[in-house]
């Protein structure tokens, strides 16, 4: 006989006490799955299998909800590290983001969407927390100058985001030795001394065409600001293309990104081709080939790394871009030919990530030292053989 209780029709459903813990989930896991301006709260709400009604009472709107999203995943940036030993700090580092396998997608791509000051302050607290890797990691390697010091800093996060990143497919219990051993490597590269920063260019001419200063403010306004909050209009504006004469060379913004998207592709090989007719061996052409991306990875490496973009239009590009990064690992796995291939492609999509994410902080990207520097870094995770 059954002793199951049965509830009367009458009596009310209770509510989960984890109920808001299990929308903050939800809403993360579809905020770093397809970009926050994607994400509607009745899509938040069927994941969690409740009425959008049910969600409202938990968060007033969506902006609210991505607060309390961006609140429950960076408290740890308070914490203070294990300072014993730089080995013992990442170590630390590297525990912190282990089962938070969504932070980098997070900070890089949904943090931009809070209100300036909250976004401010977030900000605020992570340079401070960066801050605190600098007197461990000075111990492990001292005589260098505060803009080095920095460098390394922020360079050390980037890598230990490829623990979790999504378009790295290794598992976890591969990432993570090679990210552990990057880390490591990245104390032992040779950087140039800091010096001054860049002197801001002039704006020189544009072309007479009206498609390229379409195409070119397109990938400047992409690259600035991401595809989803870039608009037709403020692209026409830029490039003093409007009315009809905007939709004569590209019919959608979607047109407009393809070919922003085949333009990148076309540089990157462009530029690999070259450096690679340049060199006599596999050191010298891996040198060559990093240095080339450095060179113009600032407009487009942003670009190809965004998940608000259209998909049909980043799946297409994406075999190519596979292969480009094959042309890097083939170079690593001559180099170093003891390496597994999974580990020479770990690595390079390490460096890759390395160069986008130090090209979007200003605090260090602003030297005139600084694609040297970074030149030296990659190359450093790349062809560590300690």
């Amino acid at each position: 006989m059954s002793t199951a209780t049965v509830r009367p029709a009458d009596e009310p459903r209770r509510r989960p006490r984890d109920r808001k813990q299990q929308i903050l989930v939800a809403a993360r896991d579809l905020f770093v799955e397809h970009g926050y301006p994607n994400v509607s709260m009745s899509t938040i709400a069927a994941k969690v299998g409740i009425r959008a009604g049910a969600l409202y009472r938990h968060f007033d709107t969506k902006a609210v909800l991505l607060e309390s999203v961006i609140a429950d995943n960076f408290g740890w940036i308070d914490e203070p590290l294990n300072t014993t030993g730089f080995a013992e700090v990442v170590d630390d580092v590297l525990a912190r983001v282990t089962d938070r396998p969504y932070l980098s997608d997070l900070w890089i791509h949904e943090v931009r969407y809070l209100p300036a000051e909250q976004a401010r302050l977030l900000r605020r607290r992570m340079r401070r927390w960066t801050g605190s890797l600098i007197p461990p990691l000075r111990r492990a390697r001292p005589g260098l100058d505060a803009g080095q010091e920095e460098l390394l800093a922020w360079a050390i996060p980037s890598l230990t985001s490829c623990v979790g990143r999504r378009a790295i497919h290794a598992p976890q219990s591969v990432r993570l030795p090679v990210v552990r051993a990057g880390i490591h490597a990245l104390t032992r590269a040779v950087l140039p001394p800091t010096g001054a920063e860049t002197v801001t260019p002039r704006a020189g001419l544009l072309p007479v065409s009206r498609r390229e200063r379409l195409l070119l403010a397109a990938i400047e306004q992409f690259a600035r600001n991401g595809y989803h909050e870039t608009s037709m209009t403020s692209i026409g504006a830029a490039a003093d293309v409007t009315g009809p004469n905007l939709y004569g060379y590209f019919a959608s913004k979607a047109d407009l990104l393809q070919a922003v998207y085949e333009r990148g592709t076309h540089t990157l090989w462009l530029s690999l081709d070259e450096a690679l007719t340049s060199a006599d061996s596999p050191g010298e052409a891996l040198t060559a080939v990093v240095r080339s991306f450095v060179r113009i990875a600032r407009t487009w490496s942003a670009i190809l790394d965004d998940p608000t973009a259209e998909a049909g239009v980043v799946a297409a590009t994406l075999a190519a871009q596979r292969e480009y990064v094959g042309e890097w690992s083939t170079l690593v796995a001559r180099l170093l030919p003891h390496l597994d291939a999974r580990t020479a492609r770990l690595r390079v999509q390490l460096g890759l990530f390395l160069v986008t994410d130090l090209y979007r902080n200003p605090r260090v990207s602003r030297y005139e030292s600084f694609p040297e520097s970074l030149t030296a870094l990659v190359l450093a995770v790349l062809c560590d053989d300690s």
